[in-house]
Order: C-alpha cells, then structure tokens, then sequence
C-alpha cells in the first residue's frame, strides 16, 4: 500500500493570513484545529465593508481579480499575507508585519446581534463581525474591511459535486482540509529555477514519500486509522505568486513550473476548464489526530479524473511508443 509521511502541519485561522505551525492537531470534519482547540483553520474571514449588489459583504483574500460568479465582486489584498498569528496564553493574538498585536477575544465573546450577511464563493448567509479585529485590519490595510467570524448563524456545507457528503466546513475554499506533496512543490519550484517555498501553495498537511504527481493517483487516504476521502485536486490561482513573507507580487511563480515538472493538467468535468493543479483536498469522516510523523496510507486508484499528463509524462510516453515502433 502506497504510503507518505506528515512532515508539517500548518492552521490558518484568518482566511488569506499566515499560518500557525503546529506538531500535532486535530482533524475533525470541518478542518483541522488546535488540541486545545482554540485556534480553528479558517474560522475567519475577511469581507469588504461594502455590500455588493445582492446586499451581502463579500470576502477578500489575497486575490486581486474579481470574479462576481464566486463572490469575489471587490479586489482583494495580497497584504493579507502579513497578518501574523500566534497562540500563547491568552489566546490567538495576531500581529501585522510583525507589529500591533491585537488579541482574538474568541467566540465565547461574539455579540450574536453582530451577524451581517457575507458570502464567500457560492455561500451566502450570516457570520458575526469581530469588531476589535475589523479595526485592526482596516487601519492596516487602510480600506475599510470587518473580520467575521464562521460562528453563529453560519451554516456552510462541504461541497458534495465530487462526493456526497454532510460535513461542515468554515471559510475554507469548498473542503476541510488541502494535502500537499513536498517532492511536488518541489519540482515545480525547480522547474521555474528557484530555491523551493511550499508555503506558497498554503497547504495545511504537508506529506513527502510518494513519487511525483503520484498523490492524484488516489481516492482515499488512512490515517491512524480514520479513512478520509480525496475528493478533487486542488486547482491553483494567482496567490501562489505572492510572496508570503512580503505580501508582494514577485517574480517567481510556481505555477510556471507545474507542467514542465510534469504536473498533469485537470480537466474539470463540472466546468470542462482546464486547470493547474497541486495536491488534493481532503474530506475526512471521523475525527482524528495528526501528528508530524506520521503515516498516511493511500488506497482506490482513480479512474475518472481526466488528466492530461505534463511535459515529462508525454515525452516519456512518445519515448515509449518510439521504442516500440523500432521494434516492429
């Protein structure tokens, strides 16, 4: 049985902020979360302070283009990307570019008349503003934002296009939980010519042991036990040119490096696009623990998902047929 390690494990609890790096978590069926669990992945969220035409606030995240039909009506902010948390004993705290640290006063302190209507992608419905956060942000993004919380009357569901299922979910992008292959970050960074960042992908499990792109081969992973189900690749976007130390555009971009490092290109059936990909999105069943260590085991070839092989896997096959044609 096809196996990998977990050799990190990363919680973002603003969507589009930093991460919290942590050695062991829980992963429960709406994402992963802390073992005290009082920092939840993507519990909050960012939204413009305006409404868009439907009445809602729209969320922002360090995306700059607009893309109305999945509720991006307003540019985002690459700048998201210094938002820096931290867990010590008074809670999640977070600072920006390293400074003006303000504390999450969690949800034990939400004001339930603070519900505004957002959506987020396809959703929409109702998430409670943290207002000392929303402050904060707005000061350093200088355009007015709220910081809402996934809390309350929020009721969003894990997409189902790919598999059924009734898990909920937080202000993730459609699923609890992104895997990533190191060796595959790898490669594309390599194939662009620069020095490997994974962070770009900002994956919450980071695994290495699997050949390359050998991740999409599977529709199920194991871990300690719990079955979870790998339900789609991971399309990637323009984030993943942003230097997630600076919050600046900049010059490398992995996604450049995907197909010449021999990422297949995913042809979506529900959108017939064709899209870059890295790692898979993760739906688990039951609660587990995840520790750094640990082994993943991989099972259920897939048989459906209509790649089309990257630059290396074509060469490899017109070799191949090369090879076979000399022959006859």
């Amino acid at each position: 049985m096809p196996q990998a390690r977990i050799v990190d494990i990363q919680i973002q609890p603003i969507k589009g902020g930093g991460a919290v790096k942590l050695s062991r978590a829980r992963m429960t069926r709406s994402g992963l979360e802390s073992m005290d669990g009082r920092v939840l992945d993507h519990s909050l969220f960012v939204v413009d302070a305006r409404p868009n035409p439907d009445g809602d606030h729209s969320f922002i995240t360090q995306r700059t283009r607009l893309v109305p039909s999945l509720g991006l009506h307003f540019p985002g902010s690459p700048k998201l990307a210094l938002i820096r948390p931290s867990l010590g004993d008074a809670g999640l705290s977070f600072t920006f570019e390293g400074k003006d640290e303000v504390l999450d006063p969690g949800p034990d302190k939400d004001d339930p008349a603070r519900a505004i209507p957002v959506r987020l992608f396809k959703y929409r419905g109702q998430a409670l503003e943290v207002p000392v956060l929303s402050r904060w942000l707005t000061e350093h993004l200088g355009r007015a934002v709220s910081v809402v919380r996934t809390a309350g009357p929020w009721n969003r569901m894990t997409a189902t296009y790919f598999m059924e299922n009734n898990n909920p979910l937080r202000a993730q992008d459609g699923y609890p939980v992104h895997a990533v292959m190191l060796g595959d970050a790898e490669a594309a960074f390599a194939a662009s010519g620069t020095a490997p960042d994974p962070n770009r992908f900002r994956y919450q499990l980071l695994l290495d042991g699997l050949p390359l792109w050998a991740i999409h081969d599977y529709t199920q992973v194991v871990v300690n036990g719990v079955k979870v189900c790998q339900a789609k690749p991971c399309d990637r976007c323009e984030v993943t040119a942003i230097d997630q130390n600076t919050g600046e555009r900049s010059m490398i971009k992995p996604l450049a490096g995907l197909r010449p490092a021999g990422s297949p290109i995913w042809i979506r059936p529900d959108t017939s696009g064709r899209t870059r990909i890295m790692g898979e999105s993760w739906i688990p069943f039951q609660e587990t623990i995840v520790t750094v260590g640990d082994t993943v085991h991989f099972r259920g070839r897939r048989t459906d998902m209509n790649f089309v092989p990257g630059r290396k896997a074509q060469a490899a096959q017109q070799n191949e047929a090369d090879q076979m044609s000399d022959t006859m």
